[in-house]
Parts: structure tokens; C-alpha cells; sequence
């Protein structure tokens, strides 16, 4: 059975090239389509600025009923770091490495 990923048949590339030694002609169909697209949007500066801050927002009101949270604010209001303020530490990095390997990794 032959692998459908492998597009790299060294036979048929071969053969093609020696019967079709240069690009097909297309009378400018390819330039004629590429005017007739719309016009590309400009990308929207303040959207990922505006849902971050939403979005952080929406973690903090969700987050303020919660003992771990209520704790951690005690302790770092007391100066004293504790298990709250650790484990929250530890959520925020992991959270941050997280995004930004999904960033790098979307680019």
C-alpha cells in the first residue's frame, strides 16, 4: 500500500519535467482572479489588548468567591508568602509559559 503523504515519486517528477518544461500557460487567469479578490482587512490593533483586559477581568471576579484566592490576597497583603501565594505563583507561570509556547508555536 502506498503512503498518500508522499508526494515525492522521483519517477514522476522526472517525467513530468521532461514533458512539461515550463509553467502552463494561462493567458493572465491567475493575475485577472488575484485583482478581482477583495481587498485584504487590516488586522483590528486593539482587539488582543481589549480581550486580555476582559479576559482578565473575568478571572479576577471569577476568582473572588474563591478561599485559595482570599488567602493568597491576605498573605501577600501581610508580606507573608505562603501555600496560597505559592500555588497561585505557580498557576500564573505555567499559565504564562503555556501561551507563550502557543504563541510561538501559531507563528
Amino acid at each position: 500500500m502506498t503512503d498518500l503523504d508522499d508526494t515525492s515519486d522521483p519517477k514522476l517528477d522526472d517525467l513530468l519535467r521532461r514533458q512539461f518544461p515550463g509553467a502552463v500557460a494561462d493567458d493572465g487567469f491567475t493575475m485577472r482572479v488575484m485583482h478581482a479578490l477583495p481587498p485584504r482587512r487590516s488586522p483590528r490593533q486593539w482587539l488582543l489588548p481589549a480581550a486580555a483586559v476582559a479576559g482578565t477581568g473575568l478571572a479576577w471576579l471569577a476568582l473572588m468567591p474563591s478561599p485559595v484566592w482570599q488567602q493568597a490576597a491576605r498573605e501577600w497583603l501581610q508580606g507573608d508568602l505562603g501555600a496560597a501565594s505559592a500555588g497561585i505563583g505557580v498557576l500564573v507561570l505555567a499559565v504564562t509559559l503555556v501561551s507563550c509556547a502557543w504563541s510561538l508555536e501559531e507563528n
